[in-house]
């Protein structure tokens, strides 16, 4: 009798061990085919991936207004020529906290032995002190600002500075929705005009373009990253995983960041050019569809670009696209390029104005119906999707 107990408990116990092991080995593909035939509470995020919501996000993340002698001077060489910059947001913590934004960009020109930006122009010709010569500017590494000389002044002063508060922010708030950022490069170097002379840039190609993967894995650990090859997994290419099992569940995705590279061109092959199907990369690349290395796209034209955003939602990529140009509808007040961006189905929707226009016509950008910070996508969320399930 003993002995039959025994076999009995050792049964019982590896049929337990089965069902524990089929458990944690079911893909998530697998329970959104069983377990979502209606989503609720308890399952909306093992039902929803993170190209069906819609986010908001902000462009040029980091920047702040000239101050208005800089302006004065800057309109004085050419008329009209500082209206385009004149916008500005709040630290990176605020708009996550206090806007619910859940994507942003950063400009980056490379500075290899620190100091080359450390001096602006116009700081000096505007008294601007709190931008000349700060520490962080002599250190090695990139660095986050709009132009050179003109359009400096930055809410975090460095690479390394910014994704520092990104981590906090995210460590802090663990059950995030995917925070999604944009690195654009910048490598241009404009030409004089009148007094006005610029720093001249560090190219930046595919000696240097990797600096960037190094500089944000020495802030955040690899688990707090979804990378390309997370997203792959065993497929040939990152399109056809995207195609085939979709991008990670929500559930997947909570707390973690994902980087985008905003630029195309030399730029992004550059930084293919050990890789086509991004592997080992941390950024995935604004990519056409069938290159091996497209999940993500850069479509920032929604006035002429709608139907195509919208096709290709549908077929499951990660859009960004934007809502207003800078100064442009903030002036006019005109809502048809974001109506459009909205509508389209692009899930990063990105704005200078999640707060009203400072130019009277109370233009603003704000998710319609949304609870919290994102929205059922209006084009690729499953049917039962409701915007209040989507929480944080």
């Amino acid at each position: 009798m003993f002995i039959h107990i025994k076999r009995d408990l050792l049964i019982s116990f590896c049929m337990s061990f089965f069902i524990l092991w089929l458990n944690v080995h079911t893909t998530s593909s697998e329970k959104t085919a069983n377990d979502c035939d209606e989503i609720t509470e308890e399952n909306v995020d093992d039902c929803i991936r993170l190209n069906q919501i819609q986010v908001l996000g902000t462009h040029n993340s980091y920047k702040l207004a000239p101050t208005e002698k800089l302006a004065k001077l800057m309109n004085a060489e050419s008329p009209g020529r500082a209206i385009g910059i004149l916008y500005e947001h709040r630290p990176l913590i605020e708009q996550f906290s206090e806007l619910q934004i859940r994507q942003i960009e950063l400009d980056i020109f490379a500075d290899p032995d620190g100091g080359l930006f450390a001096e602006p122009l116009g700081a000096i010709k505007s008294d601007d002190q709190r931008f000349i010569r700060p520490n962080e500017m002599y250190q090695p590494g990139y660095k986050v600002l709009h132009v050179q000389d003109t359009d400096y002044r930055s809410t975090c002063l460095t690479l390394q500075s910014c994704l520092l508060e990104v981590r906090q922010w995210s460590l802090n708030n663990p059950d995030h929705l995917p925070l999604a950022i944009l690195i654009e490069v910048k490598d241009n170097t404009p030409d004089d005009r009148g007094d006005f002379t610029f720093q001249e840039a560090v190219r930046v190609d595919e000696w240097n373009i990797f600096d960037i993967d190094d500089e944000i894995w020495s802030v955040f650990e690899p688990g707090h990253v979804i990378t390309p090859d997370d997203v792959r997994g065993n497929h040939t290419t990152l399109e056809e995983a995207i195609l085939a099992d979709g991008w990670p569940t929500l559930a997947e995705s909570r707390g973690r960041i994902l980087f985008m590279l905003d630029n195309e061109g030399s730029h992004r092959d550059a930084y293919l050019s050990r890789s086509e199907i991004l592997e080992n990369r941390v950024m995935f690349t604004s990519s056409e569809p069938g290159e091996p290395s497209a999940g993500f796209i850069k479509m920032n034209n929604a006035l002429e670009g709608y139907e195509l955003i919208h096709e290709r939602v549908q077929a499951g990529y990660l859009i960004r696209t934007r809502s207003d140009i800078p100064a442009q509808e903030a002036i006019s007040g005109d809502t048809t390029r974001r109506e459009n961006a909205l509508n389209s189905g692009a899930q990063y929707i990105s704005t200078d104005y999640p707060e009203p226009s400072p130019f009277g016509t109370g233009y603003i950008v704000a998710l319609p119906g949304a609870e919290g910070p994102a929205r059922c996508n209006p084009v690729s969320a499953p049917p039962g999707c409701e915007n209040h399930l989507i929480t944080e």
